[in-house]
């Protein structure tokens, strides 16, 4: 018997039965891609919903410097939006990286403290003031009162690492490295704002950057009215672990458990996901746990940004 070399056989192509076979099943997938892409059209233009909005004259001017008391807003959930949301997280995540400090602030009133620089007297030539040791978000809060006298009205409670309740709001500064002798220049300013509606029922959720005074990014939504939990915290702040040497009380100590730089973990609205829908949340950690103070946080949104207070450093 003969048998042919590697280098003696001819290069075969497909056989008729084959090539039907192929045909065959590319049309199959091809009606099944077809009937799924027209699924998911006639879907979407089903589940979406843009609404109207009253949010108030102040609030919309000072969020977005327009007049005018509503706004027109898709309602939850909303993938379009949710696209929106990944990049500004993005973007967020890339101003972190160019900051060299961060601190996370709580609210219940609108914001209006978002300068180019924060002076400080003690950075001056020949100055004989200590420099602000600004370690922690209260330091921050502090030091603010001092540069911007009027924003001791808005940041009018102290933060340590969870925010009270009753200040479910949230101001997220970002600091550049010290360039100019007796100022600080402030990188960007992030606000997060969940705003309770009667009109229609529900809550308008509105997430914002501002640099140098001006608004550069945003993303909004609208979470109608269900029995989940509240949407809050808007964020919490674990501290060096080193601080656990100091008994100060199980509240606080529990935070006391990042290895090296201290940072946020901040929640931000997720447009796919109405956190009201969804059920509420039973409690399982102890209280000397600090998820006890965010667990019900669990599946309410697929944006969680870890920021470091330093990321310099």
């Amino acid at each position: 018997m003969k048998f042919l070399t590697n280098s003696q056989r001819q290069p075969g192509g497909w056989t008729f039965v084959e090539m039907l076979v192929a045909i065959s099943m590319s049309a199959i997938f091809l009606g099944a891609a077809a009937l799924v892409f027209s699924s998911i059209s006639v879907n979407s233009k089903r589940l979406t919903r843009i609404l109207d909005v009253s949010i108030g004259d102040s609030t919309k001017r000072n969020f977005y410097d327009q007049s005018g008391t509503s706004v027109r807003v898709y309602s939850a959930p909303n993938y379009g939006k949710a696209a929106f949301a990944q990049t500004f997280r993005d973007l967020m995540m890339e101003d972190s990286f160019e900051s060299s400090a961060i601190y996370c602030l709580p609210r219940s009133i609108n914001n209006s403290i978002r300068p180019e620089f924060l002076r400080y007297e003690a950075g001056d030539d020949g100055a004989t003031l200590p420099r602000p040791r600004l370690d922690t978000p209260e330091a921050f809060r502090s030091f603010l009162a001092i540069s911007e006298p009027t924003s001791a009205g808005i940041y009018d409670r102290s933060i340590r690492n969870l925010p009270p309740t009753d200040r479910p709001q949230a101001s997220i500064y970002m600091l550049c490295p010290e360039t100019d002798n007796g100022y600080i220049r402030v990188h960007a300013v992030y606000e997060i704002d969940l705003i309770t509606t009667t009109s229609p029922s529900g809550s308008y959720a509105s997430v914002r950057r501002y640099k140098n005074g001006s608004l550069t990014h945003y993303y909004d939504v609208f979470f109608e009215t269900g029995p989940g939990d509240a949407f809050a915290p808007l964020f919490v702040t674990f501290e060096k672990e080193s601080r656990a040497a100091v008994n100060e009380g199980q509240a606080i100590d529990r935070f006391k458990l990042a290895e090296g730089n201290p940072f946020h973990l901040v929640w931000l609205p997720d447009p796919a996901i109405n956190p009201f829908k969804e059920p509420a949340w039973t409690g399982s950690d102890p209280a000397s746990s600090p998820r006890a103070a965010y667990q019900h946080m669990a599946g309410k949104t697929s944006f969680l940004v870890a920021l470091p207070m330093f990321p310099s450093i």
